[in-house]
């Protein structure tokens, strides 16, 4: 036996050679294993003698269609049949299905008929094997059985030589017919665009009408690899055409392609150079679909290529696999925020707590956040509400091939929508300059830089704008004054006495975060300086000190009884501030602020969108008393109710700017027609005596007086 098929596998590899044809089916029998719990062993192995005499008869009977063919069984209920089809065959390979493995199982079904009083169904895998003269017949027949057995274990597809004729056509002429298509992704901020995502099209495909089943069907095949590569060739080359002012590209890489060795090959690097680009203009976004199952090998090659200047984004986030593990093991510069989270947030509790929970979390890990497919106006609204960083859909532009028109976004995009907690608390408000040097300086010139500037004790080494290490003072000279110091390194380039590993934080991160990363480093680099970076270009330099100083700050400013909400002072150092006053003897004024049917609109749309509205009136309190009087004093007592302390020559034009202000802010809001605010203005005279109690009392009937008015209104006494 093990001759006879020796010889056939001969003589199919001599029929490869001649540039025949090769069909190769691979069937098994549907759920075997629960007929064989069925019927038992006895039986079941009489079927799998029955299924071998039926497909050796078949053969035999049609051995005229064929130039050659062989079956062979691979254990168990699998078995493998060859065709090479000739002259006399009056259908193709597409047609097997109905010829030839329908009539055999109504056949073998009619011999098994008094073994078993049902019917067994089999499963088919069909593959074409044909010649390549730079692969061997003996592994091009390995990769048709392969396939063929991929095929057996997956749904049915009708479309699926279509399909791989399709795609044979796409890698011999890609430039005919595969396109780049590019969609904008924008600055939450700004308004600008950020940059593209590369989206890969096929204009006159009549096969894959949906261009997210074209990488699964090649991954299928085992042509995932070329059809990637093409991809990303045809973007890397189209991208200069629609791009401005250093906008990044966002390329989509599958798990599975980034590990490959082909991929490190360093063709993507050459191409980018050839086009003016750079890796640091690039991001490649790792798909979530696909499943990392080694953690380890993906991280070190995600490393290989950051250390290139490549950037990480996560896409899919929330919609594939283990998206948590995922941001844990890969630390990515960029979160891409899956559709099925954006879509409908603005009215789905659920989602906007989700989304705004990942905000927050992307700024305790310093990266940044993509809300990907906005297709809605009040979609876009709330994720600007939410914070995220960056937006993509369909409402900001749609995917083009030359530079898409954006949507008009300017009111949308007003600052005094967003969340400003976080970012006012970030590392950045306490950045020094950090002089930086290339790796080509030499040590002899950052040690007279340094003795120059002796204030100065730490200095960053670049690559390619991007930092590479920094060099500490005192461990520069520590090693220069070592024995043989000056003529071991003195003359060398900084590279052999930097630091590779220093503590590098995003601009964004909180500072509460930055001191406990600080804090957890090992004794000798406890108070090593902390680099400042944005998108891993240094930014600047903190001291431990400084940090140390500046959240002992925080803790007593915390202390004192600020609101958690707002980050506004609370009642305790709104109690202070109106005694200061009265102490002093001095007129000043004061503004009751409240919001209307306040507990109607909370009930209505959700303790979230109430928070986003007393967030908004907050900012707005803020910015129209910075606006026209900078010394005022803004306090918030609690719930919705707010008071500003101000000058008394201007609070009548105070109160009319914030009722302003709040008028047009509501106007982007959701249920704007159910918010306005009363403003119950009080000017305390040194000619009565006060006290805070009877401030109080006055200001709250005041108040009253407002609020039966209704509307954004305001009461001056």
């Amino acid at each position: 036996m093990f001759k006879s098929v020796d010889m056939s596998q001969r003589k199919l590899c001599r029929l490869l050679r001649e540039d025949k044809t090769i069909w190769v089916l691979y069937l098994d029998i549907v759920k075997f294993q629960e007929v064989e719990f069925r019927y038992g062993y006895k039986i079941c192995r009489q079927i799998l003698d029955e299924i071998e005499r039926e497909i050796n008869q078949t053969i035999k009977q049609q051995r005229n269609l064929y130039l050659f063919s062989h079956f062979e069984s691979r254990g168990g209920d699998d078995f493998v049949v060859y065709f090479v089809p000739g002259k006399n065959i009056s259908w193709n390979i597409t047609e097997v299905i109905e010829k030839w493995i329908t009539p055999l199982e109504a056949r073998f079904n009619h011999r098994i008929r008094k073994l078993v009083n049902e019917k067994i169904s089999l499963r088919s895998g069909l593959a074409q094997c044909s010649n390549e003269p730079t692969r061997s017949p003996d592994y091009l027949l390995y990769a048709a059985v392969k396939e063929a057995f991929l095929l057996n274990k997956s749904e049915p597809d009708p479309n699926f030589f279509a399909r791989r004729q399709e795609i044979a056509y796409l890698i011999d002429d890609p430039g005919k017919h595969l396109k780049a298509a590019f969609q904008p992704i924008i600055d939450a901020r700004s308004g600008e665009v950020f940059g593209f995502e590369a989206l890969a099209r096929i204009p006159n495909s009549t096969c894959f009408n949906n261009i997210a089943d074209l990488f699964p069907f090649a991954e299928k095949i085992g042509l995932l690899y070329p059809i990637e590569t093409l991809c990303r060739r045809q973007a890397i080359t189209s991208f200069p055409q629609i791009s401005l002012n250093k906008e990044r590209l966002f390329l989509n890489i599958n798990p599975l392609v980034l590990i490959d060795a082909e991929f490190g090959s360093g063709n993507t690097r050459k191409l980018l150079n050839e086009k003016g680009l750079t890796p640091s203009d690039v991001v490649l976004e790792i798909t979530e679909r696909s499943s990392i199952e080694d953690y380890s090998t993906f991280r070190d090659a995600l490393d290989h290529y950051r250390n290139q200047g490549y950037l990480i984004a996560l896409d899919d986030v929330g919609a594939g696999y283990s998206s948590l593990q995922s941001v844990a093991e890969l630390h990515p510069d960029y979160l891409k925020i899956d559709r099925s989270l954006i879509k409908g947030v603005n009215a789905d509790p659920i989602k906007w707590a989700l989304l705004e929970t990942f905000v927050t979390f992307s700024k305790r890990i310093g990266c940044r956040i993509i809300a990907e497919g906005v297709e809605t106006e009040e979609e876009m609204r709330t994720v600007v509400q939410l914070g995220v960083d960056y937006i993509q859909g369909f409402y900001i532009a749609k995917p083009s091939f030359e530079r898409p028109i954006l949507n008009p976004l300017k009111e949308i995009l007003s600052p005094t929508l967003r969340h400003k907690s976080i970012e006012q608390s970030s590392i950045l408000s306490m950045v020094e300059p950090l002089p930086l040097f290339t790796v080509h300086t030499l040590v002899k010139e950052v040690e007279a830089y340094f003795r120059e500037h002796p204030h100065l004790w730490l200095v960053g080494i670049i690559e390619d704008s991007r930092l590479v290490g920094v060099m500490q003072r005192d461990r520069l000279f520590a090693a220069l004054g070592t024995r043989y110091g000056v003529t071991l390194y003195l003359e060398r380039t900084v590279t052999i006495l930097m630091d590779t590993n220093p503590l590098i934080v995003e601009d964004t991160t909180p500072l509460e975060v930055v001191s406990s990363l600080a804090m957890q480093r090992s004794g000798s680099q406890l108070y090593d300086g902390i680099i400042v970076a944005n998108q891993r270009k240094p930014v600047g330099m903190v001291s431990v000190a400084n940090l140390i100083k500046t959240m002992a700050e925080r803790q007593i400013q915390i202390a004192k009884g600020a609101n958690p909400l707002t980050g506004l002072p609370g009642n305790l150092l709104i109690d202070q501030e109106i005694r200061q006053h009265l102490d002093r003897k001095s007129t000043f004024g004061l503004i009751y602020v409240d919001l209307n049917k306040f507990k109607y609109y909370n009930d209505k749309y959700g303790f979230q969108q109430g928070d986003v509205a007393i967030k908004v009136l907050s900012e707005v309190l803020v910015n129209a008393s910075q606006n026209l009087a900078e010394d005022s004093f803004i306090g918030h007592i609690g719930g919705d109710d707010f008071i500003v302390i101000s000058s008394p020559s201007g609070l009548e034009q105070l109160a009319k700017e914030i009722l302003h202000q709040f008028e047009q802010s509501c106007l982007l809001m959701t249920g704007s027609e159910y918010l306005s605010v009363a403003l119950a203005g009080l000017i305390i005279n040194t000619d009565h005596s006060w006290t805070p109690l009877l401030v109080s009392e006055r200001a709250a009937q005041i108040k009253k007086e407002v609020k039966a008015i209704g509307g954004n209104s305001y009461i001056l006494r």
